[in-house]
């Protein structure tokens, strides 16, 4: 069984994928490779010189998961940022600042009013129906521009997750959260890929809290933090330049993979699927490999193994 890519990579761990929480989750050897090539990907791309692209693309035999596997070994890979305790930073705000707010039950995004200092310190929010907050109930806190006003639930940490050693510093990276990761595909078969769970061979039977989408955390209307950004590959082209805080995007399938020339993100990974009779895909990737590339041995310096059935190329191209 292959090993998943985060903070246990030296530790070989079965992953098991479920599309229900009703059916009983199903190992493959493949699950694990492919969420390790996110994070392989992510710890290449932080030697690149500067003005450098690393193209990653991997052919599959049906793109089922695929991207999503991949996202998944790519937030894990991200370092957990680190805040200041909460009323450090609640001290320093102005009224009209944007701030994300994390509370053990709740993520709240919101203007920060004032903060009614005392023995028991407490802030209000610009929203009219916003309730106080006792500083003491909030376990992380960040500023962001032009929040939302929302609150939502808290998104609880799943099986991988856990593996991986998020749960610690959960708290922060929900209230530091960005989409430095875009997935461009078909939205359909990307929301149902992001609801299947995927749970490690330590924990018991999967559970809701351990759906792919838990992990990715994409963005939505409803989202107060995400991690995730996803777009349409069929309206791509009206969406174009992509944001550049998207340090990798992932382009599933020949839909996405044709605007591969016009991602200008550090990482871009293709996800090839063979179950397609489209060759427009893969020959536009040599194509771009054959004329103005530096290849990249994916085993040797990206550190990464296909599992039967899968392949992979990589290399490097100017921005």
């Amino acid at each position: 069984m292959g090993q998943a890519g985060g903070a246990n990579a030296g530790r070989a761990v079965k992953l098991a994928l479920s599309e229900r929480p009703t059916d009983p989750a199903q190992a493959a050897q493949w699950i694990g490779p492919l969420v390790a090539l996110g994070g392989m990907s992510r710890r290449f791309a932080a030697s690149l010189d500067e003005g450098r692209q690393l193209v990653v693309a991997v052919s599959v035999p049906r793109r089922d998961f695929a991207a999503a596997l991949i996202g998944c070994g790519w937030v894990i890979q991200r370092p957990a940022p680190t805040l200041p305790p909460p009323l450090e930073t609640l001290r320093r705000l102005a009224p009209g600042d944007g701030i994300r707010i994390i509370t053990d039950e709740y993520v709240i995004t919101d203007k920060f009013k004032e903060l009614i200092d005392g023995s028991e310190p407490r802030i209000r929010l610009a929203s009219p129906n916003s309730s106080q907050w006792m500083a003491s109930h909030i376990r992380a806190v960040a500023e962001v521009p032009t929040p939302r006003t929302l609150k939502v639930p808290h998104p609880p940490v799943g099986s991988l997750a856990r593996w991986a050693k998020m749960e610690a510093t959960w708290n922060t990276r929900l209230a530091a959260a960005s989409a430095d990761l875009a997935i461009v595909g078909t939205l359909k078969w990307l929301r149902e890929d992001f609801g299947a769970l995927i749970t490690t061979s330590d924990d018991g039977p999967p559970r809701p809290v351990d759906a792919v989408g838990g992990l990715l955390l994409p963005e939505s209307d409803a989202a107060a933090a995400a991690f995730t950004m996803l777009y349409a590959s069929s309206r791509l082209a009206d969406q174009l330049p992509l944001s550049e805080d998207h340090e990798a995007v992932l382009l599933d399938g020949a839909g996405a993979i044709k605007y591969l020339g016009e991602i200008e993100a550090p990482v871009a990974i293709c996800v090839v699927d063979r179950s397609v009779a489209d060759e427009s895909a893969p020959e536009l990737i040599v194509q771009l490999r054959n004329t103005r590339s530096e290849p990249i041995a994916v085993r040797d310096d990206l550190g990464w193994r296909a599992p039967a059935g899968i392949e992979a190329m990589a290399f490097t191209v100017a921005l």
